[in-house]
């Protein structure tokens, strides 16, 4: 039976439930590890992109759950004057299973980009923070290279007619924030980074 009363599934529900139904990337990689249903966060203003779900991801269906999250949580905090670290953002990532090698990881970047392309179409995001290389390089408009972009935020209006997502965001690639990232161990990258903080925080208030 029917239940009529039951709520209408939002386009980003039912992306979730296709992206979390997709086998695609099965025929090419064996085992492949596929999590369970991954909470985000709400859509807002501003989304996180970063390369993949990790083993921790996987066993808890939360984005960035372990330690480069517990990081990335110190770093939104330092964006903001109240609320909690995530408030109004929504996180995802490039490739929404856990990938093995890197040569599984070429597979299903190509695999999943309309995922990622669809996220962006449906929440329109004013700012998009990108976790890494891979993440920039998926979603680069500029003819920065990644280590020269860094902490810099730029904005389609000023270099693209027509954004591919059909509305116009600033993009500000972020060093990926794991403990093993040695770009952070120098002070003038770290001060680079901290004064990117003002950045987000415009978007967040």
């Amino acid at each position: 039976m029917v239940n009529e009363n039951a709520p209408t599934p939002s386009p980003l529900d039912e992306l979730h439930e296709t992206i979390d139904a997709c086998r695609k990337c099965e025929a090419s990689i064996p085992n492949l590890c596929k999590p369970i249903r991954m909470f985000r966060g709400a859509a807002g203003a501003v989304m996180i992109v970063g390369q993949g779900p990790g083993r921790k991801e996987r066993a808890v269906g939360h984005a960035f759950a372990g330690q480069s999250g517990k990081r990335l949580d110190e770093w939104l905090r330092k964006c903001r004057t109240h609320g909690a670290a995530r408030d109004g953002v929504y996180l995802t990532s490039v490739v929404k299973c856990v990938k093995q090698s890197n040569e599984e990881l070429k597979i299903m970047s190509k695999n999943c980009r309309h995922f990622l392309d669809a996220q962006i179409s449906i929440i329109r995001p004013k700012l998009i923070i990108t976790l890494g290389q891979l993440a920039f390089e998926t979603l680069n408009f500029t003819e920065l290279s990644f280590n020269d972009a860094l902490c810099t935020a730029v904005e389609t209006r000023e270099h693209v007619l027509l954004s591919p997502f059909d509305h116009h965001f600033t993009l500000l690639p972020w060093p990926h924030p794991s403990g093993l990232n040695h770009w952070l161990n120098e002070e003038k990258n770290r001060q680079k980074l901290e004064s990117s903080f003002e950045t987000v925080a415009m978007f967040l208030r």
